[in-house]
């Protein structure tokens, strides 16, 4: 392998992580988007939605010194009327170091 073989498959390497970071955050936002957050029941809302939200609290105190936040919000649809699920979060730690979730209530309200 030559220098400029070398040179072309770093920028690829670039380029690819750039693309994966961005289809990442897309995928996020419409993941995130009310709109397609659509649930046949307050139930069925209420048993997929509480995984979500514990799920981004969880992976926010991942790694050293990181705490995720107070609150989470996710905005859905039951029968055309929207709602937002809610979880108040609250975090302990182990070592001084690793965060993680200790306390989790999680409730609905009609927007």
């Amino acid at each position: 392998m030559n220098a400029d073989q070398r040179e072309e498959l770093i920028a690829t390497v670039k380029q690819t992580g750039e693309a994966h970071d961005a289809a990442k955050l897309a995928l996020e936002l419409f993941e995130r988007d009310p709109k397609n957050n659509v649930f046949e029941s307050l139930a069925k809302a209420e048993y997929e939605l509480e995984d979500v939200l514990r799920d981004r609290a969880s992976a926010d105190c991942e790694g050293s010194y990181n705490c995720g936040a107070d609150e989470y919000r996710q905005g859905f649809f039951v029968d055309g009327v929207e709602y937002v699920a809610i979880a108040s979060v609250e975090y302990n730690r182990h070592d001084k170091t690793y965060y993680y979730v200790e306390e989790f209530d999680f409730s609905i309200e009609a927007v």
